[in-house]
């Protein structure tokens, strides 16, 4: 624990020679920081380096942030600034409590403590310990974002497991799936008389594109399409100049 001298002076424009604070005495291990506490300066330094923590995984109700995916995010800069984040457990009675705490290479430090919720199953038949690890997951990942200062998505599965009655009520009704379209069928032209009374018929650039893909699906000899192609040039030359007209 830090002690704290409290410095003093006399009273002005007297003769009591009575003590003043110059500043408040602190008691216990919450002292405000200084200014320059190193441990505040590495953080601020930590808090400018730490790069976005990405939703990387996926559940029942989309992408989150994982508790691997945090802790690769902030260890390496926390490292660089010579802060370790530890987590350990403790006990208050019969109920668990995760301690959570920034260690600084100076010897500076800031703690939380977090009761675990205690987790019951459906009907008692899902495994203890996977719903107890659920519940730890879960509050590591809030404790560890809470006393770093960051945020990071949180909608997981540990959530879903801490809430089996809500994850039913709550799942999201799936649209009904879209049956896909089925192609039209490109009927090609059986000759070229078929193929010219046809274009004859297109006024619009869709029935002037449905004409030119039955063309090429036809079985006709390079001739006769050359001779098309004509057909088709002096066809749409024809359509602009109505149209000018």
């Amino acid at each position: 624990m830090q002690e704290w001298k409290v410095k003093t002076m006399k009273k002005e424009n007297s003769s009591d020679t009575s003590w003043v604070p110059e500043e408040p005495i602190y008691v216990g291990r919450n002292i405000p920081s200084e200014p320059s506490d190193p441990l505040i300066v590495a953080l601020a330094a930590f808090h400018l380096e730490v790069g976005v923590i990405e939703k990387s995984a996926r559940a029942q109700f989309g992408e989150f942030a994982d508790l691997s995916t945090v802790l690769s995010a902030v260890t390496p800069a926390l490292s660089k600034h010579g802060l370790a984040l530890v987590q350990t457990f403790d006990a208050e009675g019969d109920v668990d409590v995760l301690v959570t705490t920034l260690y600084h290479a100076s010897g500076r430090e800031i703690s939380s403590r977090a009761r675990l919720v205690k987790v019951e199953g459906a009907g008692g038949r899902q495994n203890p310990l996977h719903l107890w690890g659920g519940s730890v997951t879960y509050a590591r990942r809030y404790t560890a974002l809470a006393l770093l200062g960051l945020a990071a998505g949180m909608d997981d599965d540990d959530g879903d497991i801490a809430d089996p009655v809500g994850k039913a009520k709550s799942q999201p009704v799936k649209a009904p799936a879209k049956k896909p379209r089925k192609p039209k069928e490109v009927k090609p032209f059986a000759s070229v008389a078929d193929a010219n009374d046809e274009l004859g018929s297109c006024t619009t650039p869709l029935q002037l594109s449905v004409w030119v893909v039955r063309m090429k699906c036809s079985s006709l000899s390079d001739a006769d399409m050359s001779g098309l192609r004509d057909s088709y040039a002096e066809h749409v030359a024809l359509l602009k100049e109505k149209q000018e007209a």
